[in-house]
């Protein structure tokens, strides 16, 4: 499976701006625009997968031990976890860090525009994960990433050792625990027999409580269960 970096939407890079319309704001949409034309120019999109049998809430073999009660509720039901990372690669860093040097309200835009991306790549990669197991009568849950609800960030270490990304795909960690190139998503994925639904953390133990636009606007992840 290749990583593919398709359509993104402006309504998807509004919202990580914390922006509902663009109505009125010429310059933003114009930025909006760029932004995703440049992103994609400057995208070298790569990911990597692996499955693993679960004991418990542990990829068994992985070397990770995922912990918290909101990965335990994830996983219920599934005997195995994918473990996938994805990443746009150096040249969108190179490329953000180049705009903010020019314009950083262009460049908050733009960076927008590289998360929406990331998750049109890991999208793209789940669809395919999806219908590539349901053709062997396997169903996925959908992703849950470190950091999200009660699942440590400190997990993003040892989910890259556990996949090889330095070497398969140019992913690293840094000391303080960020993923490098910096837009690039981990995730845990579980795999059934039968379908799951998997499970959405509620915001109380989320690590992005105090800065999540989603639920500023009454509209938390916790609202819609996950596929």
């Amino acid at each position: 499976m290749q990583a593919r970096l398709t359509d993104t939407d402006p309504a998807e890079i509004l919202r990580y701006l914390g922006c509902r319309t663009p109505d009125g704001q010429e310059d933003l949409r114009a930025w909006v625009s760029e932004g995703q034309a440049a992103v994609a120019a400057a995208a070298q999109p790569r990911a990597c997968w692996r499955v693993f049998p679960l004991e418990g809430t542990t990829p068994a073999g992985s070397g990770l031990t995922l912990t918290g009660e909101d990965i335990r509720r994830h996983l219920d039901g599934c005997d195995r976890a994918v473990l996938l990372a994805a990443t746009l690669g150096r040249e969108v860093d190179a490329l953000l860090l180049r705009a903010e040097v020019r314009d950083m309200a262009r460049a908050l835009v733009w960076d927008s525009c590289a998360s929406a991306a990331i998750e049109n790549v890991c999208d793209n990669l789940e669809a395919e994960l999806r219908a590539h197991f349901r053709a062997q009568g396997l169903y996925l849950t959908g992703r849950f990433s470190p950091g999200y609800g009660d699942l440590p960030l400190a997990l993003q270490r040892p989910l890259c050792a556990a996949l090889d990304t330095g070497r398969r795909i140019g992913l690293t960690v840094s000391r303080s625990g960020l993923l490098l190139p910096r837009k690039s998503v981990t995730a845990v994925l579980g795999l059934a027999a039968t379908p799951k639904t998997g499970y959405r953390a509620g915001c109380a133990h989320c690590l992005l409580y105090d800065t999540c636009q989603r639920r500023k606007e009454g509209n938390p992840c916790g609202a819609e269960p996950a596929t």
